[in-house]
Formats: C-alpha cells, structure tokens, sequence
C-alpha cells in the first residue's frame, strides 16, 4: 500500500491506516519518499523545528498562565474559565471537552515534532543517505544537529507538561503503552539536547536555519541549546520535596547549562508566514474598550503593590484603585483600567482585576503581523534559573548576589532594594521576577513550573496534565485525571505530587 511520506509518523501515535484495494499514484511508500524526494530530510528536519519553536509558544499554554494566577479570565472559549476558576476543578479528561484543546496541542505537536526529527536522524545515521537542499547543497551535518535539538525539546516538553509517555527515538517503534515517566522523557530529551550541541561544536560551517526568517551561527545555536537545556531540568519537580530530593548534582547542572546560555535576549521579528509567539498574542490582546481579553491576574498588582492594600481576591463590590510600586517596572509593563471587559461578575468577581499588558504590545493587536517583535528566551529567565540553582545549593549569598547586579532588571530599570540571603526572600523575590518580568515571555509553562516546584500553585491546581483520552482510549488504558479541590496533595503513578497541596501563595477557595 502506499501512503504519504509523513503518515509514517501516526502509528506512533497509535492510530492506524486501512489496507486498500488499489495503489494510489499520488502517494508514495516511506521508503520511495525518502528515495525520491531529495530534500525529504530537510524538510522533515524543518518542519521539526518549526513546530517545536511555535508549540513551546502556543496558545495552549494559556491554560498554565491561568493556573499559575498569571493570567484571569472568565470567557467559555477553550474552557479558559474552567482554569482560571476557584475552588479548582478537577481537568475534564474526555476528548469532547473543549479545554481539552491544551493537552491535545502540546501532546499531539511536540510528538509530532518528536517523530518528524526522528525519521531525519534515521535517514542519515541507519540509511546512510546524505541530505540536500532544493540547490544540491549538502545539509546533511546541520539538520543532524538540528533534528537533535528539536527531538530533546520536544522530549523535554513532553516530560515537563505530562506525567507519562512514550521516548521514540526509533522510526520503527511499535510499542503501544507509555511505559516512560515524566523523569524518563526528561533525562533522554538532555542526552539528545548534549548530542545536538556536540554535532554543532563539530560542524565547522554550521548553520541552523530552519525557521522562517531566522538564521542562527553555530555560538548562538548553542547557546541556545543550552537555555532550552536549563529550562527543561528545573522544571523537571512537581513540588518542593522533589525538588530537594533532586540533589545537588542535578542543580548544579542546571547552572552549568544556564552559565553557558544565551548572553543577549533571544526576540524573533515576525515574517509572514513565520513564527509568532501566540501565547503572548493571547495575553496581550485587547478588547474594543481597552480592557485585556485575557489581562494579568490580580495576583500580580498584589505581589508589586508597596502598601499591601491590594487584596489576593478582588472583592466582591467596588472598584480598586491603582496600587502604588517601588517597582518602576510595573508602570512600564502593565496599566490601569477600570473597564472589566469582558469578565463576568456570575462567574465570580474574585476573578476581577483592573490590569491589562503593555510590555510587548502591538498596535495592530496581534503579533502575528510582520515586524512585530517576538520575545522568544529572556537573559532575565536565565539570570533566575542561576539563582534558583544555587539557591537549591544553599548557595543563598550566590542567589541574592545574582539577583542584585547592577545589570539586573530588577535594578537597572526597576530600582528595588537588594534581596537579602535567606530562603524566604529569595523564593518571594524569584517568584515576583517570574511574575513581573518574564510573565508570558517564558512561553508555555512559564511561570507555572516555578511555582510548581515551589509549592506556590493554590492547591486542588493540577501540577500535570494526564496523558489524553484518545489516546488512553486506543491503547485500551483507563482514562484517569488530576486536581480538583478534594485532591490535596493527591500522587501521581510515580509518587509525585499530582495535585497541589493546600500550602500556595494563596489558600485555596
């Protein structure tokens, strides 16, 4: 039979195609694709990475932002309100939910990704095939690296979002089950991330050039490689206990990775046709009043209000006021509005705030317009990965001392007093950085996975996502869940905290 080229890639994820009585010219088997299509490896190498730099964006990650008290929302589109609710609900696993949008995304893309890269690194390493452009010049070093880089994210992802899965680094698995833990996914998605920088250091004339408008040098490329790294292996804990347990040899390696991480912030201009950050599209957008569709939770004007007056919960008649910030930050990256928008008060006013995004704003409302400027990986994220590292380490003067440089943004264009050395003004100073000044920019699990690991999420918050229905439905596996306010607390398959305990930055409702 033959079948296109890429639907090799869906077995894997346990679906199926259907013999047919007659041979179709339009299609090609795998194997007359790969000898007939002579940029078929760069193709797939490009559409790996393609997908892995607009999933580790994508709109799904709404839903994180709405968990972690970042983002507020009370609209029915993709169930936003469902994540944003208190008392926290129990996730709908049930593939006719319309919140299932989220892990559907993130599971269906970064596997499909995952896959893509899989078949390149088969084409060159077990086929012996070299790879070329449209041009006839040899790629074949570059997308090796590249398709590396975009297998270990993808990895990473999947093991940072969901408890369980499956590693495919073979193009002819055929196992059936997620025999592989969220632990599992994350250590090989480092090996593959160590790989893709050890090809790059060894190709003299590397390039990564794979999405649209965007040419990285091979210094650039690893240093970039090396953030994702850093990233990815602290977001790795479910609670504070784990992230204890995780030891000193594990923080100490996500300081190594941050320490050779990008030096300047990585921003991606808009191309048609090309990357957006659509998860910052989400938050930033306005409504016709000026209100946000989906603004910044009031946690946020609490954590940066100086005189405390600003409630965790927004009260249930009245309009609050502006907060007044020794932050200078604040004025600069959010404003005051009395217009609620679109919030409606039935589904709980508690939900209200009075803040919409300026930072990164652009005036056509979207960043999907060319030229709009797309903050992909800030050098603030890496300076608190550096921080939290050693802070993890005990190192407490070598976090406060990193959070107080002069260079800092926290300094430099916020003007706030220097941290002092102790735990408790370290994660109360970390968790308002992420807060203040990486906010969406971090992408799809940012700051969601610092408040994971810090026992900041209000309990009943699901601290993963399940591995979705349809998929447990093909393998014949019971179609289980997380979170929900009779869940404190409550352990996931490999003993790790599934469901928040009761201990956040707030009491649970």
């Amino acid at each position: 039979m033959k079948i296109p080229y890429y639907i090799l890639l869906l077995p894997l994820l346990f679906t199926a195609c259907k013999k047919t009585d007659f041979d179709n010219p339009t299609t090609l088997t795998n194997q007359e694709a790969i000898d007939q299509i002579r940029d078929l490896g760069l193709k797939l190498t490009t559409s790996s990475v393609q997908t892995v730099f607009s999933t580790s964006t994508s709109s799904a990650g709404t839903h994180f932002s709405l968990l972690a008290d970042q983002t507020t929302n009370t609209n029915g589109n993709s169930s936003w309100w469902d994540f944003a609710n208190e008392p926290r609900l129990r996730l709908n696993n049930n593939t006719s939910y319309r919140g299932a949008v989220t892990w559907n995304t993130f599971y269906n893309n970064l596997y499909q990704a995952n896959l893509d890269a899989t078949l390149a690194v088969d084409i060159i390493e077990k086929q012996g095939k070299r790879i070329f452009d449209t041009q006839g010049v040899d790629r074949t070093d570059d997308c090796l690296a590249a398709a590396y880089y975009a297998k270990g994210v993808a990895q990473g992802y999947l093991g940072v979002i969901f408890d369980r899965g499956i590693i495919v680094d073979d193009a002819n698995l055929t196992t059936k089950d997620f025999p592989d833990s969220y632990k599992a996914l994350i250590a090989n998605s480092i090996r593959l991330i160590d790989k893709s920088i050890t090809l790059a250091e060894a190709n003299q004339s590397f390039k990564f050039d794979f999405l649209r408008g965007q040419t990285l040098n091979k210094a650039n490329f690893i240093r970039l490689a090396n953030s994702m790294a850093a990233r990815i292996l602290s977001s790795e804990s479910r609670d504070i206990e784990e992230s204890e347990k995780l030891g000193s040899a594990h923080w100490t390696k996500v300081l190594q990775y941050a320490e050779k991480g990008i030096t300047q912030d990585y921003m991606i201009s808009t191309v048609t046709g090309g990357y957006y950050n659509q998860l910052l599209t989400n938050l930033l957008q306005r409504n016709s009043d000026g209100s946000g569709w989906l603004p910044p939770d009031l946690k946020v004007a609490y954590l940066a209000d100086k005189t405390g007056k600003t409630p965790k919960i927004y009260p249930q008649t009245g309009i609050l006021p502006a907060i007044e910030s020794e932050d200078q930050r604040f004025y600069k990256y959010f404003g005051y509005s009395t217009s609620f928008g679109i919030l409606i008060e039935s589904r709980g006013r508690g939900l209200f705030t009075n803040y919409t995004r300026v930072r990164w704003f652009n005036v056509a409302n979207t960043l999907n317009t060319p030229g709009a400027v797309n903050p992909y990986f800030l050098t603030e994220e890496l300076r608190l990965l550096k921080s939290e590292a050693k802070f993890w380490l005990k190192d407490y003067s070598g976090a406060a001392n990193l959070l107080n440089e002069a260079t800092a943004s926290r300094k430099s264009a916020g003007g706030l007093p220097n941290v002092a050395p102790d735990e408790d003004s370290l994660r109360k100073a970390l968790h308002y950085e992420y807060a203040i000044e990486i906010d969406g920019a971090g992408g799809a699990f940012i700051p969601f996975t610092f408040m994971r690991r810090n026992n900041l999420l209000v309990g009943g918050t699901p601290t993963e996502y399940p591995i979705p229905q349809l998929q447990l439905d093909l393998v014949k596996q019971p179609v289980y869940t997380f979170g929900g306010k009779d869940y404190f607390n409550e352990k996931g398959k490999y003993g790790e905290t599934a469901t928040a305990a009761n201990v956040g930055w707030k009491p649970a409702e």
